[in-house]
This record gives C-alpha cells, sequence and structure tokens, in this order.
C-alpha cells in the first residue's frame, strides 16, 4: 500500500468518526462524492469501522458466558441480580440483532445510487461540439453555446438546460419526457423527436424548428405558462420582448446547415444571413442602411471565408461592408458595418 492511499485511508476513518471539523471535512466528502472509485473505497473503509465496532463490543461482552448464565438460572432462585449482569443478559440477547442491523445498514448504503452530478459543456466562439447524453439522446452544440445536463437521469423527466444553439436527436421513451430549458422561462418538451433550438442570451428570439417528430413549446404570456405544438417542417419563433409567437414553414436546410459545417441561405433575409454568418465567424454585424434588409440571398458555403462571402453580398445586392476599429481592446468579437 502507497502513503498516499494511507493518508488517504486514515483521512476517512478520522471522517467516518467525527474527528473532522470545518474545511478538512468539506474536502473529504467532496473527494468521496467526486467519483465511483472514490465511493467504492469510503465505503470499504466505512463496513470495516463497523466490523470493528462490533468486534469490540463482543468482546468485552462475553456472550457465551452470558448465555449460559441465563440458562442455568433456576426460576425458584431468589438471588438479587446486580446491573452488570442484566447488561450482559441484555447484550447476550441484543448483540445479534445489533450485527444484523449494521449488516442491513452497510448494504442499504452499497445499494443507494449516488446523486448525479450536474455536468457543463461549453463550445467556444466559431467552434461545434457532438456529445451523447447518458439516455443515447445526440446533440450537436453550436458555437458560444452551453449544455447543463446530468450525469443520469432520474424521475419522470429528462431535464437539460442550453444557453445557445443545439440540435436535438432524442432517444425514444414514452415513459419519460425529454425537456429542453432555454432562458426566459421557456421550454420544449419532447418524447423522441429531431429539433433544433436557438436560445442566446444576447437575442430576444427563441427559435424552435422541427424536422422529425412533434414538440411542445412551453411560454410565457403575461404570468400564464402556455404550450404550442409544433409539426415537422415548421419553425417557431418566441419574441421574448413582448411575448409573442410566429410560425414559419421550413425545409429546415437552412436552419440546421450549421451541423454539417455549412451555411446554406434559401431565400434567407439579410438580417437572418448575417446572424448565420455571426455565430460561425464570431462577428458583430452594424446595418447603418435599413433599406438594406429587405435583400434575400440564396447559396451554399463551406470553407470559404467570411470575406468572400460578403464579396457575393457586394456582387449581388451592391451591399458595402468594413470592418469597424474598437477602442475597446477587451472586445472579444469583431465589428462589421453593412452600408
Amino acid at each position: 500500500m502507497n502513503e498516499q492511499q494511507t493518508n488517504i485511508e486514515q483521512r476517512l476513518i478520522e471522517y467516518y468518526e467525527g474527528k473532522l471539523e470545518g474545511t478538512a471535512y468539506d474536502e473529504v466528502k467532496a473527494w468521496i462524492a467526486s467519483s465511483e472509485e472514490n465511493r467504492r473505497m469510503a465505503r470499504r473503509i466505512y463496513s470495516l469501522l463497523l466490523a470493528v465496532d462490533v468486534h469490540q463490543v463482543s468482546k468485552e461482552i462475553d456472550t457465551e458466558k452470558a448465555l449460559k448464565k441465563v440458562k442455568g438460572r433456576k426460576i425458584a432462585q431468589k438471588k438479587s441480580i446486580s446491573w452488570w449482569e442484566w447488561g450482559q443478559r441484555a447484550a447476550a440477547i441484543l448483540i445479534l440483532p445489533l450485527i444484523g442491523l449494521l449488516i442491513w445498514q452497510q448494504s442499504r448504503m452499497q445499494s443507494v445510487s449516488p446523486v448525479a452530478e450536474t455536468l457543463e459543456i461549453r463550445t467556444n466562439p466559431g467552434m461545434t461540439t457532438r456529445l451523447h447524453l447518458p439516455d443515447g439522446t445526440y446533440v450537436c452544440l453550436n458555437s458560444g453555446s452551453t449544455l447543463t445536463y446530468p450525469s443520469s437521469f432520474t424521475g419522470d423527466t429528462r431535464s437539460v438546460y442550453l444557453v445557445g444553439e443545439a440540435y436535438f436527436e432524442v432517444a425514444p421513451n414514452t415513459q419519460h419526457r425529454f425537456v429542453v430549458h432555454t432562458p426566459s422561462q421557456s421550454a420544449v418538451e419532447v418524447y423522441g423527436t429531431h429539433f433544433n433550438i436557438e436560445a442566446y442570451p444576447d437575442d430576444p428570439n427563441i427559435t424552435t424548428t422541427l424536422t422529425e417528430g412533434k414538440v411542445g413549446f412551453l411560454y410565457k404570456e403575461g404570468t400564464i405558462t402556455k404550450r404550442t405544438m409544433l409539426d415537422p417542417g415548421q419553425k417557431l419563433i418566441y419574441d421574448t420582448t413582448n411575448q409573442r409567437l410566429s410560425r414559419h414553414l421550413t425545409s429546415g436546410l437552412s436552419e440546421l446547415s450549421w451541423t454539417e459545417g455549412k451555411i446554406i441561405f434559401e431565400n434567407t433575409p439579410l438580417p437572418e444571413a448575417l446572424h448565420m454568418l455571426g455565430k460561425r465567424f464570431n462577428v458583430d454585424f452594424i446595418v447603418k442602411n435599413t433599406k438594406l434588409n429587405a435583400n434575400r440571398f440564396t447559396g451554399t458555403f463551406t470553407t470559404q471565408r467570411l470575406e468572400k462571402i460578403l464579396k457575393y453580398f457586394e456582387i449581388s445586392s451592391r451591399i458595402r461592408w468594413r470592418y469597424l476599429n474598437d477602442p475597446d481592446v477587451h472586445q472579444e468579437k469583431m465589428r462589421i458595418e453593412i452600408y
């Protein structure tokens, strides 16, 4: 046994014997909860301590001798019994149930499932991440997004929390609904389906695009929580500023193109096109001439640089652009003016 393991076991013994306080107690408690291997070691030490306690009690009390005294005692005998003899009798009667109780307690401790840990996945600007949740649900997380979920799903609901954009292929389970919580007290609930959610904190719109299955969108209207259902080929936009919904038909090709590393415009208005480019290239666009918003674009881009895509805008719609020199050196995003 190496010195580190010896020190850990000694700390666990002190922890279970109540000898640790304050920061030392919190450190050991956090160490136990940090992994299944640590929890197994803690349970082993706890079992040994229980066994030692029972052994010490049985050593101090001669169970066999006490039982013989009880059996050999004549009913007619009037001899007075001391408190120590009463203690031996009680110990002889109670020691076996005590051992049984301790064994049951330990087995129960080992059978209780550990509390699920909360996991968080973040993507850097301009990057995407793919992962599978504990239930098998596939998730593709877009640029600058955060997904929070438990290490294992328990109860009737599989809940995750999204800030940003993600595409979900939810593992079917009719007994346990899947709920994606988004900002502004909105959520999407499903049982097994494919859909995209966009809910960035700096964007007043929360957009849900359904490609397969059926989802319910939960939202606030005043102080009342309402639900509206979506069918495949529909895109729902919830304006959190005025708490209003708008529904649109879509193939989903443009909305989901980011999951394949593409940018696809399908008669896409300029504001939406710039929004897509902003996510891809981590850029803030400032439109100086609002009349340009009426322009629409169609095209597919994969590995092209931002400057080349904007050049396409220039040629097709006579839109001009330029980089802005931002005096704030801590500004994380580039700023481009459209004029």
